[in-house]
């Protein structure tokens, strides 16, 4: 039996709970506007072949803002000509923290996982 969707958490689908530290990474970099965060989101290698809902994008960063994350701001580009542009706050920073503390945690618990899942599988029983 071969499992068809590609949001199945097996498959690598549900990722999207790690939207959050991949925005606040990026904007460490420096302020960006909501679609330069789309598009460095969709650079990361856990988008393999699906790149990431922008509505979700934009839904976390509304989200984030409220959460005292991250803060938005006019930048002007040219005359006349302003766009939206989001940073990380010093609470976003905290956060950034937090989930290289988490994720550590959680990959090191995910090795031991696939290496226990990898001695219990008979050679040649699964393809």
């Amino acid at each position: 039996m071969e499992i068809e969707t590609k949001k199945c958490a097996c498959k690598g689908g549900n990722l999207d709970r790690f939207i959050q530290p991949i925005i606040l990474l990026i904007l460490t970099d420096g302020p960006d506007t909501g679609y330069g965060i789309f598009k460095r989101v969709g650079e990361f290698s856990m988008f393999r072949e699906e790149k990431p809902d922008a509505t979700g994008i934009y839904r976390y960063l509304r989200l984030m803002e409220k959460r005292g994350l991250l803060e938005q701001f006019d930048y002007q580009e040219g005359v006349n000509k302003y766009k939206k542009k989001y940073r990380i706050t010093d609470s976003g920073k905290e956060c950034l923290s937090n989930w290289k503390e988490t994720l550590t945690g959680y990959a090191a618990s995910v090795l031991e996982l696939a290496e226990c899942i990898r001695k219990s599988i008979i050679p040649g029983s699964l393809s």
